[in-house]
């Protein structure tokens, strides 16, 4: 796992700024800086900041007898072959502009409550004392290069109107489900929300909308599937199965589709479970909860040298400083 450095010290001794390079590919690597407000009116602010280099994928091609060059397909998750074009210019610009606007949906959802006994980011005003809450903001910056970044994404422009023939749909329907992404491999389409099918406990199935890029970054950030998160029993089943059974059993297709595939299986993304689950962001839709807020909880423990435990994330509703 990346260790953050503290890189900035301010004159009261506290840290304001930390660094963290990924230690492997794909580890949950971003820096901080801490923004402190000392007018008494307004919440400090606590910035991840995620370097993320989009690597775009160009076709390959290679020279056939008869037929002479031919543009090669490219497998994605599950090894299924697509059609991809050569990035533009435009398509590429307008494709970074979704990738932030998606990102930006982790914005203005968490506020971080200071435990009652720490003061070291009280503000005085006069003859009183403040204390602001944290607010937790995203920064995600395309790089350049590889060198610059947290991780580097491959990143395919997807052939649209042949992917549709493929698939046998119309090409306005293409959505993320087709071209099967993970961590280190996004379509051109990932951009476009996708309803999902979700059935809760009772057996009653609700239509989500998911953005794969929102949920991507979640992991980027550390975040696990929201069962497991939340210890979900369900989920538990699935990573125990998968830890203790022989692969002969769980990749049988009488295993439970449900339970496959341990801590990536559809129970850990909520399914079979309350409907918060399979909604949240870290399963099948775009809510939040409290749980989703852990990489600002970790970051200012860190910054501030008190146990994650004692801070507690207030979601949704802005916080107004508090006089003590």
């Amino acid at each position: 796992m990346a260790v953050p450095v503290a890189t900035i010290i301010d004159r009261a001794g506290r840290i304001i700024e930390m660094k963290a390079t990924p230690a492997f590919q794909f580890d949950a690597a971003f820096d901080s800086f801490l923004i402190l407000h000392e007018n008494g009116s307004d919440n400090h602010t606590l910035t991840l900041v995620l370097k993320l280099h989009l690597n775009k994928v160009s076709p390959m091609s290679v020279p056939l007898p008869f037929l002479g060059r031919v543009t090669l397909p490219f497998a994605d998750a599950d090894g299924t072959l697509f059609a991809i074009k050569p990035w533009t210019t435009t398509d590429f610009s307008c494709f970074t502009r979704q990738f932030l606007r998606q990102c930006a949906m982790w914005n203005d959802k968490f506020w971080l409550i200071p435990p009652a006994g720490f003061s070291g980011l009280d503000v005085k005003l006069g003859g009183r004392t403040v204390r602001p809450n944290i607010y937790c903001h995203l920064f995600v910056a395309i790089v350049g290069s590889a060198a610059g970044s947290h991780r580097t994404i491959d990143v395919v422009n997807l052939d649209r109107r042949t992917a549709a023939r493929q698939l046998g749909k119309r090409e306005r329907d293409l959505n993320a489900t087709d071209f099967r992404s993970h961590e280190g491999l996004y379509d051109s389409v990932d951009v476009k929300p996708v309803p999902i099918p979700f059935q809760d406990e009772t057996g009653t199935t609700h239509r989500l909308n998911r953005s794969t890029i929102a949920h991507e970054v979640g992991h980027a950030l550390g975040l696990p599937h929201i069962g497991v998160a939340h210890s979900s029993p369900v989920c538990q089943v699935a990573i125990i199965a998968d830890a203790l059974l022989p692969t002969s059993i769980t990749t049988n297709p009488s295993f439970p589709a449900l339970l496959s595939g341990s801590s990536n299986s559809m129970a850990c993304y909520g399914h079979s479970g309350h409907l918060s689950l399979g909604a949240n962001i870290m399963g099948f839709g775009a809510r939040f909860d409290a749980s989703n807020a852990q990489p600002w909880i970790d970051r200012i423990a860190l910054h501030t040298g008190i146990r994650k435990e004692d801070w507690k994330a207030s979601v949704g509703k802005r916080l107004p400083p508090k006089f003590l």
